[in-house]
């Protein structure tokens, strides 16, 4: 079996990511996971043309965060690689708030490296099973489901969610890669970790393969979600009117909704509402159904 460095390059020379990026910014919190993220792009096998940045960010969400940052810029400097570090004004008081600065950051130092360049993240299988089995405790759909897509935006990746936590710590160890625990990865009273820490090695004894199960999950879920929305487009390009008085507003017939099956209008809905920029959820969708089943004419819901 070829080795995760083969493996990876093989990866990104297939999914073309890289090709014509001026640039690469991989982004790096310091953990295992993010540096040989960094060693791959740095010393592997994918040898990209472009110039390789690291980005972090230091959330001051605990004691010692400075000297994570500190880590990361000497790591950087003796790989030859450039750093480019964000100091957080206050301290994040939340998983969401650290995330949103983050890929703020993150497309403030790609938009600054020009047209084209690419980030990186190191996002992984493991990461990936966790999130698909927080969603369905959740309740989440098929589109839930899908997880962590791959690809972002074009021009934020994912190259390692190909990859298990268990082969990236035997390549860190084989090649002496450096990196910093964060205590808080530790700390089972936020979710994320104890699904990490507890739930899910206990599911794969119970079942084992359960992680690498997950994660198929969220690629077939991505790609039903994304031919139900190729098909979805197609009926709605099909059927939708123009409205001078509204441009770049839908316009459909009620009757030829009211002829759909529920589970079908509730896609068209669901979509429709998606290309316009909004978000339905179970409730809205629900209300939309209601409206297009019952309303009568004139009528109008927000």
């Amino acid at each position: 079996m070829k080795g995760l460095d083969e493996r990876f390059a093989a990866e990104l020379r297939a999914s073309r990511w890289l090709d014509g990026a001026p640039a690469v910014v991989v982004a790096v919190s310091g953990g295992m996971d993010s540096m040989t993220l960094l060693h791959l792009v740095r010393f592997g096998d994918a040898h990209p043309r472009a110039s390789i940045h690291a980005a972090h960010v230091d959330h001051r969400m605990r004691e010692g965060s400075g000297a994570d940052a500190e880590f990361v810029a000497d790591v950087c400097n003796e790989w030859g690689v450039r750093c480019h570090l964000r100091r957080a004004s206050a301290p994040v008081t939340s998983e969401a708030e650290g995330r949103e600065l983050r890929y703020r950051f993150l497309e403030e130092v790609g938009s600054g490296l020009g047209p084209g360049a690419v980030t990186m993240t190191a996002h992984t299988a493991d990461d990936q099973a966790e999130t698909v089995l927080f969603r369905a405790a959740r309740g989440s759909g098929p589109r839930g489901l899908a997880g962590i897509h791959p690809r972002r935006s074009p021009k934020l990746v994912r190259p390692l969610l190909a990859f298990g936590r268990s082969e990236i710590e035997a390549y860190a160890a084989s090649r002496g890669v450096p990196f910093r625990e964060d205590p808080t990865n530790r700390d089972t009273r936020w979710t994320r970790n104890r699904l990490r820490h507890e739930i899910l090695p206990a599911l794969e004894e119970a079942v084992p393969g359960a992680v690498g199960a997950l994660a198929t999950l969220a690629d077939s879920s991505r790609f039903d979600a994304e031919a139900l929305d190729e098909l979805v487009d197609g009926w709605i390009d099909a059927h939708a009117h123009a409205n001078a008085s509204a441009p770049g507003a839908l316009s459909l017939d009620r009757e030829t909704l009211g002829a759909l099956s529920d589970a079908v209008l509730t896609a068209v809905l669901r979509r429709a509402v998606a290309r316009l920029g909004g978000e339905a959820g179970r409730g809205a969708t629900g209300v939309l159904v209601r409206f297009v089943r019952t309303a009568r004419s004139g009528r109008r819901v927000d």
